[in-house]
């Protein structure tokens, strides 16, 4: 039957299709080869720079190394890493100490920016803190309207307070300063009931 070929007529077939095909078979297993070690490659490379981040970040915390160049090296060389984001939390609590708002909310504004949304949170409730401080209340206030889970909400009311206060209208503050206490659930208000106690009754 013509459907049946011998093994020397299905041989020269295989070798038709290999010189029809065998150049784009092994284009496709070259690119194969390349993209695997182009990726091991990457993953090693971020692996060396998280360590080598990691390292410079513990170099601030115990001491051993100039903070603020230390801090720069790791926001400039280092910005893909949650380090440079931990660098540039820890620039900006040394610049408060300092009475440094403005370098302060310089260094906040990098740490917003990180992909890590639990510490670009944290650093958006200090932003907004040090802006009030600073009598940039426009942009905190803007900062203050953007939504944020519930777990933030006193912190949140909080601000507002301050930004009430800072803006002369004590009523507000107190307004929220009362929201703030409702809504801290557990945590201790003390603070928050002297800073509206500070305001008196009202009306």
């Amino acid at each position: 039957m013509s459907e049946l070929k011998t093994d020397e007529e299905k041989a020269e077939e295989l070798k038709q299709w290999w010189r029809d095909n065998g150049t784009s078979v092994a284009a496709g297993i070259a690119l194969a080869v390349a993209g695997t070690f182009g990726w091991q490659q990457w993953q090693a490379n971020k692996i060396t720079t998280a360590k080598e981040a990691s390292a410079l970040f513990s170099q601030i915390k115990t001491g051993t190394a100039d903070k603020d160049s230390t801090i720069k090296q790791l926001t400039n060389d280092y910005s893909e890493t949650p380090y440079a984001t931990l660098a540039s939390l820890q620039s900006a609590k040394q610049a408060d100490l300092k009475k440094e708002n403005k370098a302060a909310i310089t260094s906040l504004r990098i740490a917003v920016k990180t992909s890590q949304l639990n510490i670009a949170r944290i650093a958006k409730l200090r932003l907004i803190r040090m802006l009030i401080a600073d009598n940039q209340l426009k942009e905190a206030n803007t900062l203050l309207n953007e939504a944020l889970p519930i777990a933030y909400h006193s912190l949140v009311d909080e601000l507002k307070g301050d930004l009430h206060l800072a803006k002369k209208d004590p009523t507000k503050a107190r307004e929220f300063y009362n929201r703030a206490i409702l809504s801290a659930g557990s945590s201790p208000v003390q603070y928050l009931k002297m800073k509206r106690n500070n305001l008196g009754e009202g009306a």
